[in-house]
């Protein structure tokens, strides 16, 4: 890992992502890049003296934050950047301009019909920019991933996930816990067909300690949450398929779900 993203508006759930960033690039050692979105205002496209003033004040006042920070941390290596746009949209560009590994992010989360009509813009990053990101609610007060939960379908093509969750967290040296939500009590799949599958599956999680978990909920989201806090995990990491907008709109996305409603830090694998 070289580049960590850290967007930032400099709110409090904001100041969570970027301390948890920070404490991942020194343990990495990596670059890191944060970015500042200004919300284009209409205003700011006129002539107008005062509205070049107002944009200048803001552009000032946000270089005076970032500047801020990164004095609050010689040790490590920043790039700065402000924009002026749509948040998800200036994250993408810049991660592709760029070449980032991990988008790390705070969020509010959302709920209720804007939950999936609209979203949160963490959401959207999720969504739409195809690379890690790593949303944080809370504060962190020492971040030591030592329990850690996989949730996955069982499908062959999330083994890359996998690999690249394992390539993550092998720094914190944790307890990896896979689990298979059952949320279909007709068409899941069969609990001993399961249990032969998940032992294949912690094979895959060698050399760490590894438990396998068979958990029936709801919905994944659900599940994936209650057997986290059940075992006292620190880290919810699931794989990031790609849902037909139509689909999503009626049944949700469950990665978009946990973004929005467990406390813990998640971790989405788009690959």
């Amino acid at each position: 890992m070289k580049n960590i993203l850290i967007p930032t508006d400099f709110s409090a759930c904001a100041d969570f992502a970027l301390d948890a960033g920070i404490q991942l690039a020194e343990r990495f050692d990596t670059q890191v890049h944060l970015l500042h979105c200004l919300p284009a205002q209409k205003s700011w496209q006129k002539k107008d003296p005062n509205a070049q003033q107002e944009r200048a004040k803001a552009i000032k006042n946000a270089e005076t934050l970032l500047a801020s920070t990164v004095k609050e941390h010689p040790n490590l290596s920043f790039s700065t950047k402000i924009s002026i746009g749509k948040l998800p949209a200036e994250i993408a560009a810049y991660t592709e301009q760029v070449g980032i590994d991990l988008i790390v992010m705070g969020s509010h989360g959302a709920s209720g019909r804007n939950e999936y009509l609209i979203g949160s813009n963490t959401q959207k990053v999720v969504r739409k920019v195809h690379l890690p990101v790593l949303v944080i609610k809370d504060k962190l007060a020492n971040l030591n991933f030592e329990k850690v939960v996989f949730a996955t379908n069982l499908n062959q093509d999330e083994k890359e996930a996998f690999a690249r969750f394992k390539d993550f967290v092998k720094h914190f040296l944790p307890e990896i816990h896979i689990v298979y939500i059952n949320n279909d009590p007709f068409f899941g799949l069969p609990y001993v067909h399961t249990k032969e599958i998940l032992e294949e599956w912690k094979v895959l999680a060698k050399p760490f300690e590894c438990k396998t978990h068979y958990f029936s909920a709801y919905t994944i989201d659900q599940g994936v949450r209650a057997l986290s806090e059940e075992i006292g995990a620190q880290l919810v990491c699931i794989s990031n398929h790609q849902r037909h907008p139509m689909k999503r709109m009626f049944a949700g996305s469950n990665v978009e779900a946990l973004v929005n409603h467990s406390n813990l830090p998640v971790l989405s694998i788009d690959y």
